[in-house]
């Protein structure tokens, strides 16, 4: 049965696969675009100018190749041949959209939608420069294949590889024995080897793998010490591994030792010392010590001369050929009189003279263009420029050296006033044509440029001058003229690039006779010179070029300028390129355009894994390409395509996981990938593709190692669930593969592990809603919780974590929730008539778990409490005084509160009036009778709506004054009668003789001793005055409440020396074990300190005003004094005067002596 069922297979698959090849019909051209939306992805957020994006792919049906586009969008640009460009730099945030639109032959207009896509922000699953049609991006979406690639875990695919094997302990060929250690001779590693990585290097073995499991390991550094990884080897083959290529010039050679253990028997083998050293490569060029050296020599310097020693440096293995530097000069400028003038030593880099005919009058200046090569001039280039200022000797007579003896050179003659040839007339002043200085020129200084003449000089004698900007304002001198013969100099060398021109005015003044002329204006332009060399915009220009750009793709726009005189042959600069480094697979692989300077394609071959990088000397050279040249180096990365598929190190995976934890470390997965590491190519790309509906875990990488996919859990599993899940991850690189290649997959198995659980309350928060009268012992509530851990049949037991008022017991098997002590809807703990309490219910494990339910009981009010005015005193005046209004407040809702009313007890009835305003909450307070002045105590009793009444009292000051405004007069008042005037003066002076007096007699009896009439802690007793008395013989109303109204209107006083004993102890944090912990020890308990009621100082109500109904205390009568003599009482001397009588009277004194 099996057999037939494989054999039917077999046919409908051959039948598919031959379907398949059957050759369809050739579509029907249909002009347009080759896609119905184009997507570009930038790797960049800022793109600049002259950016290029990619082709856009358009047909006409026709054989033209050139179509015209257009761009809605005034950033973008399309040329002719289909290149789609930045025309100004734009930011793309996320993607910016916009449309193309294009012709074809017969003039209908075809548009395509664009979107550009910033490489951070991805776009459903478009990862191409260039999006292609969707049944071409689909092709290749859903395939798999695991690929095997060498790794240090896999090294099956290495051991054919030729690599020295290392053994221990045993005398082997090339070891030989040093104390306890094996010596082996130094391994060898080139740097900058391509790979592929990890690179298998050597074989580590031990004679005892025949008899046991050996594992092996390395140590030191560049294995487990800086720099880390960059050599690994195999614990169970003993292959050892470089990670990454070697620099030989950030460190020249490694040392480590190697381990070997026996499975099960420890150390197999004494640790071995390996010594790797690195293989130079000539991967360094030149470099000159400047980039310009300067030099001097004389122009009559005989042949051999020594003129400037140059030197360059390479940073490559001393004492080798890859840093034998040899010497050359590539290039005189000018070649005159002879070419070459100059020779170079090619060992000592000296410049000497090769030829004579050197003339400072003719060619003031050589430029030498030299260059240092190393492997002894055949290998890596580096150029400088030597520029050669030939100085003068006297070889010619001075033909000029003061200004007087220049009167003979050919110069202008500049006239005032008259018109002479060369002049026309403007408004007053004549316009001289202007003067030409060159730039640059060698003198001798001062040097003549004209002369300027008056007319008037016939009759008169002139004085001439100049003035501002090259004379008498800044610069200042560089112009200067002879006041007598009119001689006009230029003192120093000009510089165009400083100051292109000058003018100033020239003034003629007669002897005697003042202004001989009008001043004449006078332009002075410096003529340019070649004396600024090109500069490039930078030393180094960087760009990239895809490895598959066809001919002709723009790379790199580089751009020189040059000081000199714009428009000019002097500034015109050419480009071209000198070298380019590496010369494979073709040279000139680029070209560069000699005017615009962007460098092109010139010919296929680019592959990044042989050639990865290109270096390009430019040069910049003014007179267009002929005359003074700068250069400067492009260096051009080849761009890798993503042409390999990362794979799995391995094709399973099994991992476990605690149940309930989110976040939690599953798994961590390796991946290979041959192209250029780190790089969008490289980077992995994990996702868990099946066996995953509920979102329960997640893949990502790292930032530093994007090879690894690490799965976490996103959710807390759940073992009573599933207690297995059965994952299939696949990998892909950041951006797509640029072949059709086989997606990898692999197959993570991960087992759910049972913890114990804490008791679920449900619900998690249960409100009930009770009296706040309920009685002790009554039931509130039963709240249970179940335990999710059904497996294990555990008993769940309950306990109250927080109660803050003390309210609540609860019943440790049942959970029922019963009344402790009674509960206050008014009292400190209950928020918006709510009492919230935290329920604990435990599980019996070996390690106990705890879940917590809150439990809200909703406070019903009753009326508890009775109203109470909140003015404790009020002041008016005795006359037509204004009402007063007081507030009254009730701590019960609005059921058992407002509407109150109020009455008047004992003799208040009598002088006083009392009504409830209109709204009922407030008591309007007023006089009935005119009251002397002073204090009298109110009593008001205030009900509420449900007739719970209390009495409260009232502080009301009555004072001497009419009408609302209260002024209460004191005793000594402007504008009294002068006799109650001078009676004060006088019982203020009869006051201060006595204090006199009193101070002479304490003078006398305490001789030396001062003691100040008042001590300054003295402390003075206080008169208290009682306004009610309690009855009397004609007081038959008195109103024995009165006794109580301290009691009734008690003010919120607490005392310290008293225990609560309705209020829980706080839990106290014990004190740690780990001295870190101490802070947060110290913090906990200081918290629970601030919060624990029982903590002293204690609160509780303090009373006053109540004395109790009886005392058992005996009497004060069976007090006496102590006859005994033999108490000291002379101490009360040193207490001051108002201990003076006692001191009299037990201790003796003065008075005693008086008897």
């Amino acid at each position: 049965m099996m057999t037939a069922w494989v054999t039917v297979w077999g046919i409908l698959i051959v039948l598919f696969q031959a379907s398949a090849l059957v050759p369809t019909e050739k579509p029907t051209c249909i002009p347009g675009f080759q896609s119905d939306m184009l997507v570009y992805q930038v790797v960049r957020k800022h793109l600049r100018l002259g950016t290029r994006l990619g082709k856009v792919g358009f047909s006409d049906c026709t054989e033209r190749r050139a179509f015209p586009f257009h761009s809605d969008d005034g950033h973008f640009t399309v040329q002719t041949d289909g290149m789609l460009k930045v025309k100004r730099p734009i930011d793309i945030h996320r993607h910016r959209e916009f449309t193309i639109h294009s012709w074809d032959s017969e003039g209908h207009r075809i548009s395509v939608p664009v979107r550009v896509v910033h490489h951070g922000h991805r776009h459903g699953k478009h990862h191409h420069d260039v999006e292609r049609h969707h049944g071409e991006r689909e092709h290749h979406n859903h395939l798999h294949r695991h690929t095997k690639v060498d790794s240090a875990e896999n090294t099956e695919s290495t051991t054919d590889q030729q690599v020295p094997i290392l053994q221990f302990a045993k005398s082997v060929e090339g070891l030989r024995r040093r104390k306890r250690d094996w010596v082996l001779p130094p391994l060898s590693v080139p740097e900058n080897s391509r790979g592929p990585y990890p690179l298998k290097v050597a074989q580590i073995r031990s004679s005892e793998d025949k008899l046991k499991r050996i594992y092996y390991s390395i140590t030191g550094r560049g294995a487990t010490e800086a720099p880390v990884g960059i050599f690994a080897v195999d614990r169970n083959s003993g292959n050892m591994y470089v990670t990454q290529p070697l620099d030989r010039e950030a460190k020249a050679s490694y040392m480590f030792e190697v381990h070997a253990v026996a499975d099960g028997a420890g150390i197999a083998e004494e640790p071995m010392e390996i010594i790797v050293n690195v293989i130079d490569q000539n991967d360094n060029k030149p470099v000159f010590a400047q980039s310009t050296f300067l030099g001097e020599v004389a122009e009559s310097s005989p042949e051999g001369s020594e003129v400037i020693k140059i030197q360059a440096t390479d940073l490559d293995e001393p004492n080798n050929d890859n840093s034998d530097i040899r010497y050359s000069i590539l290039s005189q400028d000018p070649t005159l009189p002879s070419d070459p003038l100059f020779a170079i030593n090619p060992v000592t880099g000296v410049i000497r003279v090769n030829a004579g005919g050197l003339d400072r009058e003719k060619y003031p200046n050589y430029t030498l263009v030299v260059r240092a090569a190393d492997m002894r001039g055949e290998g890596l280039k580096g150029e400088a420029k030597v520029i050669l200022t030939v100085t003068h000797s006297n070889d010619n007579a001075s033909a000029v050296t003061q200004p007087a003896s220049t009167t003979d050179q050919q110069v202008p003659i500049l006239q005032f006033a008259k018109s002479v040839e060369g002049l026309r007339r403007r408004k007053r002043d004549w316009i001289l044509p202007p003067l030409s200085v060159p730039e640059n020129s060698r003198g001798p200084y001062p040097l003549k440029v004209a002369q300027i003449r008056s007319i008037e000089d016939r009759v008169k004698r002139i004085y001439y001058s100049i003035t501002g900007p090259g004379a008498s304002e800044a610069p200042f001198g560089i112009f200067t003229v002879d006041r007598d013969s009119g001689n006009m100099y230029v003192t120093q060398p000009l510089d165009r690039e400083e100051k292109e021109s000058y003018m100033f005015e020239v003034h003629a003044v007669a002897d005697g006779a003042g202004i001989a002329e009008e001043p004449m204006e006078i332009i002075v332009n410096v003529i340019d010179q070649n004396d600024n060399i090109p500069v490039f915009a930078q030393s180094t220009f960087l760009g990239e070029v895809a490895e598959s750009s066809p001919g002709g793709s723009e790379v790199i726009k580089i751009e020189a300028t040059d000081l000199d005189e714009p428009n000019n042959d002097n500034s015109d600069i050419r480009y071209s390129i000198l070298s380019q480094d590496p010369t494979l697979p073709s040279d000139p692989l680029f070209a560069i355009n000699p005017i615009t300077g962007v460098i092109r394609v010139n010919a296929g071959g680019l592959d990044r894994e042989k050639y990865p990088k290109y270096t390009l000397v430019v040069r910049a050279a003014d007179l267009r390409g002929e005359g003074l040249s700068g250069e400067a180096k492009v260096i051009l990365t080849v761009t890798d395509s993503n042409d390999n598929a990362p794979a799995f190190t391995q094709p399973a995976y099994e991992a476990s996981v605690e149940e309930n934890k989110i976040d939690a470390h599953v798994i961590t997965m390796s991946v290979t990938d041959g192209d250029e590491p780190l790089s969008a190519a490289w980077n992995a790309v994990f996702t868990i593709v099946a066996g995953d509906p509920g979102g329960l875990f997640t893949v990502k990488t790292t930032e530093s190692n994007k090879h690894e996919g690490i799965i976490s859990t996103a959710k807390a599993l759940d073992f009573e669930r599933s207690t297995q899940h059965t994952l299939l991850v696949a990998v892909v690189n950041e951006v797509p593969f640029a072949i059709p290649l086989l997606t990898a997959t692999t197959t993570v198995v991960v087992t759910v592990v049972d913890v114990n659980e804490a008791p679920i309350f449900n619900p998690i928060e249960k409100q009930v809603s009770k009296r706040e009268d309920l009685a002790v012992g009554s039931e509130v509530v039963q709240y249970t919780a179940s335990d999710p851990d059904t497996a294990r049949k555990q008993i769940v037991t309950y306990r109250i974590i927080r109660d803050p008022a003390g309210w609540l017991s609860v019943a440790k098997d049942t959970g029922l929730i019963k009344v402790k002590s009674l509960m206050d809807r008014e009292g400190s703990f209950v928020k918006d008539n709510k009492y919230t309490a935290l329920i604990g219910a435990s599980d019996n494990d070996d390690v106990p778990a705890t879940g917590t339910g809150t439990l809200i009981i909703q406070l019903e009010d009753v009326n508890d409490n009775a109203p109470t005015i909140e003015e404790r005193s009020i002041r008016l005046c005795h006359k037509d005084s204004a009402p007063q209004l007081l507030s009254v407040t009730d701590k019960d809702g609005p059921g058992f509160a407002a509407p109150y009313s109020v009455s008047l007890h004992g003799p208040s009835k009598t002088n006083w009036t009392a009504r409830m305003n209109d709204s009922k909450t407030g008591i309007v307070l007023n006089l009935a009778t005119v009251l002397d002045s002073g204090e009298y105590t109110v009593v008001l009793r205030v009900a509420d709506n449900q007739g719970m009444a209390q009495d409260s009292t009232v502080l009301a000051t009555v004072c001497d004054c009419t009408g609302e405004e209260v002024t209460c007069k004191g005793r000594a008042v402007a504008g009294s009668e002068l006799p109650v005037i001078l009676g004060i003066l006088g019982g203020i002076l009869l006051l201060l003789m006595l204090v006199l007096l009193l101070l002479f007699f304490a003078r006398r009896r305490r001789g030396e001793q001062k003691v100040p009439l008042l001590q300054e802690d003295d402390i003075r007793d206080n008169v208290y005055y009682y306004d009610e008395e309690g009855g009397g013989e004609d007081d038959q109303d008195y109103d024995l409440g009165v006794l109580h109204r301290g009691l009734d209107n008690r003010p919120e006083v607490f005392r310290n020396d008293v225990v609560p004993n309705f209020m829980p102890a706080p839990q106290y944090r014990p004190r740690p074990a780990n001295p870190e912990e101490i802070g947060n020890f110290i913090d906990d308990n200081l918290k629970a300190a601030d919060n624990d009621p029982t903590a002293p100082p204690y609160d509780s109500l303090l009373v006053f005003d109540y004395e109790g109904g009886g005392s058992d205390a005996g009497s004060i009568s069976t007090l006496n004094s102590s006859s005994s003599g033999d108490q000291d009482y002379n101490c009360l001397n040193e207490w001051g005067p108002r201990f003076k009588k006692l001191a009299d009277m037990y201790g003796g004194g003065e008075d005693d002596d008086m008897l």
